[in-house]
């Protein structure tokens, strides 16, 4: 996965106009991007457009259109693992959420669904599997986050935290348990706080 991670930023970097807004949805489209019917609903309006205008703020620009970025998004159950023999998939990135969950609201998402489809066809998940096989599977490649981060497994949601540097990369934690609000603001302050860095390293230079 890091080669893949590798291999797609050095097409975005060839890209023309990189730098800028660059469209790059139809070729980066996921599958599974399939948003929640009520989305829009997990969100105030004036909460969104205040949140939007914060944004508008902090990159001294009028309008979305003028935002001097774009955003490619990694998702992965294991970007953020890392051993003596393995390198992070996360470290390839140019900086790192991970939105956990609490251990009962996991628990309680993966045996509400019935079935998954895989390569291999239908999967159900045998008694017992999500606390003998899933659950001490998701603290394992996640131990070094947990080390430094140990509300991940406390089963009591914290406060949002914010902006860490953790597991060598530059990763922000937050809990989907928290308001939705809360999570979103934690990933908007990590994306503009990664844009600041490296305006800041450009302007050095």
């Amino acid at each position: 996965m890091v080669q893949t991670i590798q291999s797609t930023r050095k097409q975005l970097e060839d890209l023309p106009g990189c730098g800028k807004s660059v469209e790059v949805h139809s070729s980066f489209a996921s599958q599974w991007a399939n948003p929640q019917k009520d989305v829009n609903s997990k969100l105030p309006p004036k909460a969104l457009d205040s949140l939007r205008n914060t944004v508008l703020h902090r990159l001294d620009v009028e309008s979305t259109e003028e935002i001097p970025f774009s955003l490619i998004l990694v998702d992965g159950i294991l970007l953020f693992y890392d051993d003596a023999n393995n390198e992070s998939p996360g470290a390839e990135c140019d900086t790192g959420l991970f939105i956990y969950a609490q251990y009962e609201t996991l628990k309680q998402r993966r045996e509400a669904r019935s079935a998954y489809v895989t390569k291999d066809g239908i999967w159900e998940d045998p008694p017992g599997y999500f606390d003998s096989i899933v659950w001490p599977n998701f603290v394992k490649y996640h131990s070094n986050l947990i080390a430094a981060h140990p509300e991940i497994t406390d089963r009591k949601v914290t406060s949002a935290g914010g902006q860490k540097s953790a597991h060598e990369a530059n990763v922000a934690i937050c809990s989907s348990d928290m308001p939705f609000k809360d999570t979103l603001e934690v990933c908007v302050e990590s994306i503009l706080g990664e844009w600041n860095r490296r305006q800041q390293i450009q302007a050095q230079r």
